[in-house]
């Protein structure tokens, strides 16, 4: 009797394991997607430069394009574009969770050179 349940609770502790990795699983798939979103992002803005003739967008443009971002990388993304001779520094920042920072979220950083 006693090792029915010595058994049980071994595979109690298994099943527990099993979920947790089951769980920051998930949670690295999130990072990933919200990490191919940004470099949709950034090449997006690249892209927009080069048909703008090599310069900034316009003001009613660049809040279109930075509603747009933060609807795919939430409300915390911001994005930075510097234009300097014929190359186009473009960075975006957004969060993600982290279950290993104190506060369970870390801010990430995507920079991207972009020859116009």
């Amino acid at each position: 009797m006693i090792e029915v349940l010595v058994a049980l609770l071994v595979l109690a502790i298994g099943l527990l394991g099993v979920a947790g990795v089951q769980l920051l699983s998930l949670q690295q798939t999130s990072n990933a997607d919200l990490r191919s979103q940004a470099t949709l992002v950034a090449q997006n803005m690249a892209e927009r430069v080069r048909a703008n003739g090599g310069s900034a967008l316009d003001s009613a443009d660049l809040t279109a394009f930075e509603n747009e971002m933060s609807r795919q990388l939430g409300g915390g993304s911001s994005l930075s574009v510097n234009i300097n001779n014929d190359i186009a520094t473009i960075q975006v920042q957004w969060t993600e969770r982290d279950p290993f920072a104190a506060n369970n979220s870390s801010t990430q950083t995507l920079t991207m050179n972009a020859r116009l």
